[in-house]
């Protein structure tokens, strides 16, 4: 299932930009819309939207939050074991391995914090348990 872009929808075209994998479609003013061959339901869309316009496969209103309020990944070095998933499924390609030298091997990183869509892809598929979710401390 896919998310949904309702006639409440504006145009102005944050969805679009905030969609890591391009699945959002649409002209200025105009109703946009979701390729749900496309969409992982990551739900940066909703988040970003300021109409309201974007429903889960529930129907369910996805709500605006402000973007300083979103969750971004946090890698416990001593849980992980440098396997590189949460690297190669994150859509935003915001998480890089790094060469750690206080560890002695590559770990991952979150390289651009605030290009993050908070979609929990890499904490799904870390096998390890090594990844959590928290706010963005600057």
């Amino acid at each position: 299932m896919a998310f949904s872009i309702y006639d409440s929808c504006i145009g102005c075209g944050a969805c679009k930009k905030v969609c890591p994998v391009g699945a959002i479609t649409g002209k200025a003013k105009g109703i946009h819309l979701i390729d749900e061959r496309l969409c992982i339901e990551c739900g940066a869309c909703g988040r970003v939207c300021p109409s309201s316009a974007v429903h889960d496969f529930g129907g369910n209103i996805i709500k605006r939050i402000p973007r300083s309020e979103w969750l971004v990944p946090h890698i416990d070095i001593s849980s992980c074991v440098s396997c590189e998933n949460c690297v190669l499924v994150c859509p935003a390609k915001v998480l890089v391995m790094v060469d750690d030298e206080y560890h002695g091997r590559l770990i991952p990183a979150l390289a651009l914090p605030k290009s993050c869509v908070s979609c929990r892809w890499c904490v799904e598929n870390c096998q390890f348990d090594a990844i959590t979710m928290h706010k963005l401390v600057l």
